[in-house]
């Protein structure tokens, strides 16, 4: 379930890191005068979706490609052929292929438009595998919460069967069911207890080892917080006592 769970909350971090970066690249025509720049921008801030824009001036196009390629290629030219453009960043809930479709086809018809560019391929590979990753996520997570469940289950009756003879004492004393239960209870408890501790340990080494060995990435591993160390002790204590219930009540069902 640690290692389930770490899987989990990465992945979704680093889904949500690739979504950040999508974004509209709106090119312009040159010689844009100044007030037709103002008028598309405030027309491009009404538009659905929009969560802020960036005029890029040609100069600034330069630099950034210098930047990113150097500036040799640059140098080929007598001028800059980089054109002004209007960097459009979205609401998460926006970036996706078709909303992003809905938003270019209402600036491209405007004559100082130039160009429309968005990352259309990662959109599809990120809406594609992200529907079967949630699907399967949550498989997994039933199986192994059911899992864990049934293993607690099954110690705990190895140990009512390995201790009839105490709960058959029990019932001629006439001890209820409910403390008969409870050192079983207790000891589901503890279980769940030991179980975290170790899960909680494996977790700090794994991501400790994980983010020092991905030091270099764009993307930063998750390293476990206090709240989710709070979270994995709760999980494990409750399946531990769920389990043991569960098993406690059956054999008592039929045996007292």
């Amino acid at each position: 379930m640690s290692i389930y769970f770490l899987f989990t909350v990465n992945s979704n971090k680093l889904i949500k890191s690739i979504k950040d970066k999508v974004e509209i690249e709106v090119f312009l025509t040159d010689d844009v005068r100044p007030d037709e720049l103002m008028t598309l921008k405030e027309k491009i801030r009404t538009i659905g979706g929009v969560k802020g824009i960036i005029y890029i001036s040609e100069d600034e196009a330069a630099k950034i490609f210098e930047a990113e390629f150097g500036k040799e290629m640059l140098e080929i030219y007598d001028y800059n052929p980089l054109p002004a453009s209007i960097r459009i960043n979205l609401y998460d809930e926006y970036k996706t292929k078709d909303r992003i479709k809905k938003i270019k086809a209402q600036i491209e018809t405007n004559p100082l438009v130039q160009d429309i560019v968005f990352p259309e391929k990662n959109l599809e590979l990120i809406e594609e595998k992200t529907s079967g990753f949630l699907f399967v996520n949550l498989i997994v997570m039933i199986i192994i919460t059911l899992s864990s469940v049934f293993l607690v289950s099954n110690t705990i009756r190895l140990i009512i069967n390995s201790r009839q003879r105490t709960i058959e004492i029990f019932k001629l004393l006439g001890a209820t069911k409910t403390f008969t239960m409870l050192p079983y209870l207790a000891e589901g408890f503890l279980q769940g207890l030991l179980g975290s501790f170790f899960a909680v340990a494996m977790m700090l080494l794994l991501t400790t080892a994980a983010s020092t060995k991905f030091v270099n990435m764009d993307f930063k591993i998750d390293l476990i917080s206090n709240d989710i160390i709070l979270y994995m002790f709760l999980i494990g204590i409750s399946l531990g006592t769920i389990g043991s219930y569960f098993s406690v009540k059956k054999y008592l069902k039929f045996h007292y």
